[in-house]
């Protein structure tokens, strides 16, 4: 995306959709899916010809809250969202972050303002910073505007859009339990093909929408950004259900206690390992019983996101634990950050993994 918005009052310039990065699958699975993202640039945009030219979805800018006027709705919006469903593709509804709403009210003024939205449409946000904005949304930011969404519309689609380096900057947890799939914004080299795998650096479970290139030319114009979804990217999600990987939630292994007791037991480890699996390369058995590869991952995640300097050598001490505990802040743990794990480290801990992501 990366395009600057000049809107102002009645007058229209350019606006745009999402970040940036690198990527791509090495093998395209048959469930995948090829689309695009338009915006004011696009506005001439033929999408019954984009759909002939393979594309199988189009998300729409909605609007946005970047402006220091205030928010606003993109004006080819209710044509875009029209036009896409009349050509049979699968549609899509953005909006962008900005310095000039609370995400709450952001997400209210989003729906407010949905054009024929159907149950199964995408319900996207894009965290980057353009025009007068100064500062990208972050986690708490990110999963509020998620959450006001699902509580105003219920079971969605929800896709969260951040360029890969953003990504790689931050940790989203909170976000990670609304259960919002990542579209990541990966371009490589930027000549309209797909360069290999986002880089998503352990900070999110998994990818679900690959932006892959700002330049692609489709539906009669150029410099459209082409996006490629695995099937999954589609599946609903009922709000709390948590996932935000390539598909969503699912069941399987029991809340740790640990948040109500302080006392780190099998189940806490489990929850770690699982969770370690799905960020950090932890390849060991989800058995409950730390060793080696688990504290090895689990420095690899606080190296990435928590400021630990010490070496990846699976042996934990003051350096790994005072890390973790500035993960366990982010979860309501209040005390110093000296390395010396107690029952509130545990618990701030225990809250992180009780996420039903880490099911």
């Amino acid at each position: 995306m990366r395009r600057r918005t000049l809107i102002r009052a009645l007058a229209v310039g350019t606006l745009a959709p999402a970040g940036l990065g690198l990527g791509a699958r090495s093998a395209t699975a048959a469930a995948d899916l090829y689309g695009i993202d338009v915006a004011t640039t696009q506005g001439g945009i033929d999408l019954a010809l984009a759909r002939n030219q393979g594309q199988q979805f189009a998300i729409a800018k909605t609007g946005g809250s970047q402006l220091s006027e205030g928010p606003y709705v993109s004006p080819y919006y209710t044509a875009q969202v029209d036009s896409a469903r009349a050509a049979g593709l699968r549609v899509g509804h953005y909006w962008l972050s900005g310095d000039f709403q609370a995400p709450t009210d952001a997400a209210n003024y989003f729906v407010d303002h949905l054009h024929d939205y159907r149950q199964g449409d995408v319900l996207a946000l894009d965290d980057e910073v353009l025009d007068d904005s100064t500062g990208l949304w972050n986690d708490g930011q990110v999963a509020a505007w998620f959450r006001q969404v699902q509580a105003r519309v219920g079971t969605c689609v929800p896709w969260f859009y951040i360029g890969a380096a953003n990504l790689r900057g931050g940790s989203w947890g909170q976000t990670i339990a609304t259960g919002a799939k990542l579209w990541v914004a990966a371009y490589g080299s930027n000549n309209g093909t797909r360069q290999g795998e986002p880089e998503l650096g352990g900070a999110y479970p998994d990818w679900a929408v690959h932006q892959y290139t700002s330049v692609g030319s489709i539906g009669g114009i150029g410099n459209v950004d082409h996006n490629l979804a695995r099937g999954s990217a589609f599946d609903l999600v009922a709000p709390g259900s948590g996932g935000g990987g390539g598909g969503g939630g699912g069941g399987g292994l029991p809340k740790t206690t640990t948040e109500q007791d302080g006392i780190p037991g099998p189940v806490f480890w489990s929850r770690a390992q699982k969770w370690l699996s799905l960020t950090s390369g932890y390849t060991g058995p989800v058995d409950g019983v730390p060793g080696v590869n688990t504290y090895a991952a689990l420095q690899r995640y606080l190296k990435a996101h928590f400021g630990y300097a010490g070496p990846v050598d699976g042996v934990p001490g003051v350096n790994t634990y005072a890390a973790w505990q500035r993960l366990a802040a982010q979860w309501g743990y209040t005390g110093p950050i000296d390395g010396v794990m107690g029952p509130n480290s545990w618990r701030g801990v225990a809250r992180f993994l009780n996420q039903n992501a880490w099911d």
